[in-house]
C-alpha cells in the first residue's frame, strides 16, 4: 500500500515528518490545519493537499508568501511527483515522498519513452532459395557526345549596393538668449528717471526752491505764490 508524507527540510525543525493519511489536508500556520507549520512565512491557511488518483495535488490557497515548485508560482493545483521540493514562502522547504510506490512504474510515467535505434537483423535465406542478385544503388551515367560544348554556368549579375538610408540630421535649433536686454533697458529707463526726476525733485522739495527755480509757471497757477 502507498503512503505519502512531507519531509520538513528548512530549519528549524529539519526532518520533521508530516503523514498524509486522509484525502484532503489543509497546510497552514493556525493549529486548526491538518499541518501545521508555525513560521512567520506560513500564512494562516497556507495551501491544500488533495488525494488525485495515485498521488496527490497540491493547491495554493491565496497565501501571502506563495507556494513555489520547480521555481514556478503556484497558480492552480499541481500533482506532485516523488521527491518533488515544496517552497512555502521564501524559507520553509519540504519534499513530498511516497512509500511502497512501484518505483519503476513512477518513473515509466514520467519519463517519454526512448525509440530503439537498434537496426533489425537482416532476414537469412534459406540454402534451398537463390538469393536475387542484388543490383548497385549507384546512378548510372548517361554518356555525353564530344561534339556538345560544355554548358557554362553565367557569371552572376553585379548586383548593385544599395546604401542603407540615411537618418536626417534635425539641425540644433540655436538657443534663445535670454531677454537681458529688455532688463537693461527697463534699469537704464529706471536710473534716468531717478537722476533727472526724483533726485532734483527732492533736492527742492527738501529745500524749498519752486519759487527761485520756477517763479513764472508757479505765479501763472496761482497768482502771488512767489514774490
Amino acid at each position: 500500500m502507498t503512503s505519502f508524507r512531507l519531509i520538513l527540510q528548512s530549519e528549524p525543525g529539519s526532518g520533521t515528518e508530516y503523514i498524509l493519511d486522509k484525502p484532503e489536508l489543509f497546510l497552514g500556520r493556525d493549529p486548526g490545519n491538518d499541518i501545521v507549520i508555525n513560521d512567520p512565512e506560513i500564512s494562516r491557511r497556507h495551501a491544500r493537499l488533495l488525494l488525485a488518483g495515485d498521488t496527490y495535488t497540491i493547491e495554493d490557497l491565496g497565501s501571502t508568501n506563495g507556494t513555489f515548485i520547480r521555481s514556478q508560482r503556484l497558480a492552480a493545483p499541481v500533482s506532485l511527483r516523488p521527491g518533488e521540493m515544496i517552497s512555502l514562502g521564501e524559507r520553509v522547504v519540504v519534499r513530498f515522498e511516497a512509500t511502497g510506490l512501484n518505483t519503476d512504474a513512477t518513473v515509466a510515467a514520467y519519463r517519454t519513452p526512448v525509440q530503439s535505434t537498434q537496426t533489425p537483423p537482416a532476414a537469412q535465406v534459406p540454402p534451398f532459395i537463390s538469393a536475387a542478385p542484388v543490383q548497385s544503388s549507384a546512378p548510372v551515367r548517361t554518356p555525353v557526345p564530344a561534339n556538345i560544348p560544355p554548358v557554362q554556368q553565367a557569371a552572376p549579375a553585379h548586383i548593385p549596393q544599395v546604401a542603407p538610408p540615411r537618418t536626417p540630421v534635425q539641425p540644433i535649433a540655436p538657443t534663445k538668449k535670454k531677454k537681458s536686454g529688455w532688463l537693461v533697458a527697463l534699469l537704464v529707463v529706471v536710473a534716468v528717471i531717478v537722476v533727472f526726476c526724483v533726485i532734483p525733485w527732492l533736492i527742492i522739495e527738501l529745500t524749498n526752491s519752486y519759487c527761485a527755480l520756477f517763479p513764472g509757471i508757479f505765479n501763472a497757477i496761482q497768482p502771488g505764490v512767489c514774490p
